[in-house]
């Protein structure tokens, strides 16, 4: 049995009749520099993976813009895609930039464009119909990116879309390849273990973010009302939600695909489809591995489902690792961080550790197979899925060169692994934590914490975190702390019903389900000192958890799914409760304005030094923002200032962190900006004004011997592409 054991890391050891592409090709000569060896899957001055490299570097050894020139940085060019393309939640891209095009994704059904770099014109166009599975999927919007590759020769770039298709396009004009798939398309949803049937749907809406109104099997010879938009248009699938909301990691001739599965904050549906992943060849399409990230009975790690692991099975789902993946091409090492198993803060359903959720599991590019695994969080209860990919270093540490790979997580510590072995290059003890007084739950006795780097963002709730800037105000703020359950990390969420064995009706939450670490914000390193930049956020806010009587689940975040469209029956007295969605996770955390917790140096972003493990320096996003209060209780005190919001973007070049603020960062009532910090000392030596807030992870190469700087921003119709760069010289 996979259990406890110290150490931990004992455990190392078809289609084409249902789709309709539109195409559009212009002719362009490219910038190509042959000859030149690859880094880390990357050319010089290019942006092959959406984190630079396979390394998940995001780092690029230009220096054109440095400290001296980055403030007269101006607009290159901006391309509005929302407005040709259509609307999106906000735009979460990283464009490429390879032998002379820039790649991007744009739209809820994830247009794929070509843009000349120097003018942000577009050079082609490609946009799949994917009928009832895109009106349903669970992840509708643009994605963070695609996947880039060539042979020197041939030149592709991959999508997966929306519905769940994997298609490949010759980078050069667009066109599907042929030699690829069916036609230059793969159904995902095929070999998942589930019939694929014809699709159907009672609504013209999307799928609601609870997994509520969803396709169904078609009843025979049922049609399509084009007045309703209802009924069956023709479209196969399987009917549990699946699709995919990153792009694949290729390592050689090898594009490795993983899914992601519907938002796990009040599901109705207490089993979906388990997490995969999967190697294909880039030349054929053709399936050459397939691994499971829940074990499937007789796999290693089925027992820590104790309730049994069997796809279908109640209480199994999810643990899909949707995050963007690193590689080292070298070892034939593929890294994948996986999220959580199914439904986020509540676990009664699957007892057991649960594996793989929640770990960095280290799989061979060739076959498939495991090579190590390291669960980060047993059982979780937190929504602390692994959110960003894993970042991979050679450094010297204590004399020797390691080759590492360090694991940024939403539980605020950053994981340090021996990327060859998978041991723990600091210690990593299972220590003893809280345990739930939900009634049904069966949390973890302990959990795995990192001795080294020390942790970037607010973890749990003790009287020492407490503002104490007077007695009243200190009596004033452990008051408020004691109405909710306190402690420190790993606190479990509270039954807000009075059925709690604790006598809690709350819980202090921190860090919340955004992290520390999300996809927003992750990290950037440098592969030349061994520096890495971690960009996080950090807060403090409170769980309650509720039943929904119109789920299949004993409780969940506060919902109210009944009356929804594959919704359990109403209750005949059932009483929708107060503050249901993300309103119910409101912190109450604050006195006159004032957050009860002390500014500290979390968040922003922080340098680690990982030769020694050891915090190099801190930042706040955007610096910091004064904190006024009208309360009597803060009378004459002088309130500290708090750290700037938001998740900062970060990227690293051969002198600089650059970093956009993010689209919740920024200080109140100054323009978005964005920032160059000096990498040895974190000083700030540039501050630029820009358009709009960044809203993904920003990205730089050379063109034509130019460097530039281009980010996302926006939402809905309103979402572009900005480049940067340095004026003319005259």
């Amino acid at each position: 049995m996979i259990r406890r054991g110290i150490p931990r890391y004992a455990a190392f050891a078809a289609l084409g009749a249902t789709l309709a592409g539109v195409l559009i090709t212009q002719v362009m000569p490219t910038g190509a520099q042959p000859g030149k060896p690859l880094t880390r899957g990357n050319a010089f001055g290019e942006w092959r993976h959406w984190g630079a490299d396979q390394w998940s570097t995001r780092y690029s050894p230009l220096d054109q813009i440095n400290a001296s020139n980055f403030d007269s940085l101006q607009v290159a060019w901006e391309w509005k895609g929302g407005a040709k393309h259509g609307p999106d939640e906000y735009y979460r891209t990283t464009p490429l930039y390879a032998n002379g095009r820039m790649f991007t994704v744009v739209s809820t059904k994830r247009h794929v464009v070509a843009l000349d770099p120097e003018t942000g014109s577009e050079l082609w166009s490609y946009k799949v119909e994917e009928g009832i599975r895109w009106q349903k999927a669970p992840r509708q919007f643009a994605g963070r990116g695609l996947s880039y590759w060539t042979n020197g020769t041939k030149e592709r770039v991959l999508v997966t879309t929306p519905g769940y298709h994997l298609i490949s396009l010759d980078a050069k004009t667009g066109k599907p390849d042929p030699a690829f798939g069916k036609n230059g398309t793969i159904d995902l949803m095929e070999g998942l273990g589930y019939p694929l049937v014809k699709l159907a749907v009672d609504d013209s809406g999307p799928l609601i973010i609870s997994d509520a109104a969803p396709y169904r099997e078609a009843k025979p010879g049922e049609g399509w009302d084009p007045v309703k938009k209802i009924g069956a248009d023709g479209t196969v699938g399987i009917t549990s939600q699946i699709a995919a909301s990153s792009p694949g990691m290729v390592v050689g001739n090898v594009l490795v695909v993983g899914n992601s599965s519907i938002h796990g904050y009040y599901p109705i549906r207490a089993n979906n489809p388990i997490g995969t992943i999967r190697g294909y060849d880039i030349n054929t399409g053709k399936l050459l591995w397939k691994f499971n990230l829940i074990p499937q009975p007789g796999e290693y790690g089925a027992e820590t489902w104790k309730n049994g692991s069997k796809q279908g099975t109640k209480g199994v789902g999810k643990a899909d690792a949707w995050a963007p993946y690193a590689a080292d091409e070298q070892l034939g090492l593929v890294y994948i961080p996986v999220g959580m198993p199914l439904m986020d803060e509540y676990g009664g359903h699957r007892p057991g550790d649960n594996l793989y959720g929640n770990s960095l599991v280290a799989l061979d590019v060739k076959t498939g197979k495991r090579k190590w695994h390291f669960q980060m969080v047993h059982h979780d209860i937190w929504d602390y899925d692994s959110p960003m990919a894993p970042n991979i270093m050679d450094v010297t540490i204590d004399g020797r060169p390691r080759k590492i790979v360090a694991q940024p997580t939403k539980q605020g510590w950053l994981y340090v692994f021996d990327r060859v072995t998978g041991e723990p290059i600091w210690p990593i003890e299972e220590k003893p934590v809280l345990q739930s007084g939900v009634p049904g739950e069966q949390s973890s006795p302990t959990q795995p914490i990192p001795s080294k780097p020390a942790p970037y963002t607010q973890q749990g709730l003790l009287e020492s975190d407490l503002i104490d800037y007077t007695p009243a105000i200190k009596d004033s703020a452990l008051a408020l702390a004691k109405k909710c359950r306190m402690g420190p990390y790993y606190i479990p969420p509270a039954a807000g019903d009075g059925k709690d064995s604790t006598g809690f009706r709350c819980a202090w939450y921190a860090p919340g389900a955004s992290g520390g670490v999300n996809i927003d914000g992750g990290a950037t390193h440098d592969p030349e000192t061994g520096m890495l930049y971690l960009a996080s956020i950090t807060g403090l806010s409170t769980t309650s958890l509720l039943n929904d009587p119109c789920s299949e689940f004993s409780y969940s975040s506060p919902a109210s799914n009944c009356g929804l469209i594959g919704a359990l029956p109403t209750p005949a007295d059932y009483k929708k409760p107060e503050n249901v969605g993300f309103a119910g996770r409101a912190s109450g955390s604050m006195i006159g304005g004032i957050s009860i917790l002390k500014p500290k140096q979390f968040g922003g972003i922080t340098a680690y030094n990982m030769k020694t493990g050891d915090k190099a320096w801190w930042m706040p996003n955007a610096g910091f923002m004064r904190q006024t209060s009208r309360d009597k209780l803060f009378e004459g005190v002088t309130i500290p200032p708090m750290p700037g919001r938001g998740q900062a973007q970060a990227i690293t070049t051969k002198t600089l962190v650059i970093y956009g603020t993010g689209r919740s960062g920024g200080l109140p009532g100054e323009p978005p900006k964005l920032f160059a910090l000096d990498k040895a000392t974190g000083k700030q030596v540039g501050a630029l004004q820009i358009p709009a807030k960044t809203t993904a992870v920003p990205m730089t190469f050379l063109h034509k011997g130019q460097q530039y700087i281009v980010f996302a921003t926006g939402a809905q119709e309103d979402v572009s592409l900005v480049a940067l760069k340095l004026p003319a010289k005259k």
